[in-house]
């Protein structure tokens, strides 16, 4: 008995945790994010502008490093994007999954080796 209800209960839990995310997510519109290089305490920002088109996005971002070009992809809550700076000089790679429709949390790694954490939320909720 005990056993049925937990795997009850357990099943409660996901269904919960997976209804707060829509299956097929539109990441377009604006978004500020936060970034985190490994071992250090403080935080940087920037702002991205997102286009979506099936599951392919593209856009660019602005933070202290520059203006970045993106492209990448949307695959359910996880995706991908890949960002060159306007002057070819420095690229990045981000792999993150969405909290929420306006929320995502993920990692970060760049051509001139380093990496660390980044998250963001959407600046106009839907």
């Amino acid at each position: 008995m005990w056993k049925t209800f937990a795997m009850a209960a357990l099943s409660m839990l996901i269904l919960v945790g997976c209804a707060s995310v829509p299956k097929h997510c539109n990441l377009t519109g604006q978004w500020k994010y936060y970034y985190q290089v490994d071992g250090s305490d403080e935080a940087d920002t920037g702002t991205m502008t997102l286009a979506q088109s099936s599951y392919a996005l593209s856009g660019k971002a602005n933070d202290g490093m520059g203006e970045f070009a993106l492209t990448g992809a949307l695959d359910g809550i996880n995706f991908k994007i890949d960002g060159v700076k306007n002057d070819k000089k420095r690229s990045f790679t981000m792999q993150a999954v969405l909290k929420s429709e306006d929320e995502f949390t993920g990692t970060y790694s760049t051509d001139q080796k380093t990496s660390g954490k980044i998250w963001g939320s959407r600046l106009v909720s839907k």
